[in-house]
């Protein structure tokens, strides 16, 4: 639930709230908020989203749709409306709703789609977001600020035709040292063929008297020619020891496990041990300069 709008007014002399009987709350939500869909050239598949509003005031909304893409491997998330290239951009494949539509308080309403992908579409994975955007209502004589919101569902489509999978692991990375908890590392997952495909995954830490700790699970989609990277954090039941990190990633019906070791030590105790370590040097070579002099 979102906290939309509070209106504010400007007075000649100073700022002052605008009077209101209640503060509105707007909850606005998408189902599902990601899908995979299959669709063959010049045909056309039909769906549905589900808009839902948990707050206590009516929404006007608006629909539109983006292409979607990710840059680096951490998948930043990019939106492009263009549609320059029909036969690659499903932007230009959607049919939606045009215009505003209301959805009461405490209510959820329908939105259809429909996907045509064109003939001359490429075989393999094609990415969209379709958004719900709220639309402030007009507030005449006054001056209102009013938050838009706008929530994504995302698709992921694969036109069939000559599909290929494959994919692989990279490995999994920690730093050896680590100061706090908890444990971080990171697992990365490669996607060489034309359409995505998921991921999932378990990660756990196990100690050195073999006690292994609850596993933490991830899931997210590759997309093709990419390089995902999972970022992983483990938590602990203590801020010092030694751990191994153990992941596991399936996918493409397959498991990989990769493992690695890692030291946990708070800086206090790191900066202690660093010192003891340089003193004991230092006396050691205190030592044997001494030595050396005694035997001249």
């Amino acid at each position: 639930m979102r906290l939309a709008r509070y209106g504010l007014s400007l007075g000649l002399l100073g700022l002052t709230l605008a009077a209101a009987p209640a503060l509105a709350i707007e909850g606005i939500g998408v189902s599902p908020t990601s899908q995979e869909v299959t669709v063959d050239p010049g045909k056309t598949i039909a769906g549905q989203l589900t808009v839902i509003n948990d707050g206590n005031t009516d929404i006007t909304y608006k629909v539109n749709v983006s292409d979607y893409q990710v840059v680096g491997e951490k998948y930043q998330g990019t939106f492009n409306s263009t549609g320059a290239e029909r036969s690659i951009s499903p932007v230009t494949w959607f049919t939606l709703p045009v215009g505003n539509a209301v959805v009461k308080a405490g209510q959820q309403i329908k939105v259809p789609y429909s996907i045509t992908a064109p003939q001359t579409a490429t075989p393999g994975g094609h990415y969209a977001a379709v958004f719900i955007e709220t639309v402030p209502p007009a507030t005449p004589g006054a001056t209102v600020i009013h938050r838009v919101q706008k929530i994504g569902s995302l698709f992921y489509i694969a036109v069939s035709g000559d599909l290929i999978r494959n994919g692989e692991a990279l490995g999994l990375t920690a730093p050896l040292l680590q100061l706090h908890p908890p444990i971080t590392a990171n697992l990365r997952v490669k996607n060489t063929g034309n359409v995505h495909f998921p991921v999932d995954g378990q990660s756990y830490l196990t100690n050195l008297f073999g006690h292994k700790y609850n596993p933490v699970t991830f899931h997210g989609e590759v997309l093709p020619q990419t390089t995902r990277d999972f970022p992983l954090s483990l938590p602990t039941s203590s801020e010092i020891g030694i751990y191994k990190v153990t992941s596991e990633a399936t996918f493409l019906d397959r498991t990989q496990t990769f493992s690695r070791w890692v030291v946990l030590v708070p800086p206090i105790t790191l900066a202690v041990v660093s010192f003891t370590i340089i003193l004991l040097a230092s006396l050691l070579v205190v030592g044997l300069v001494r030595k050396r002099k005694r035997k001249i």
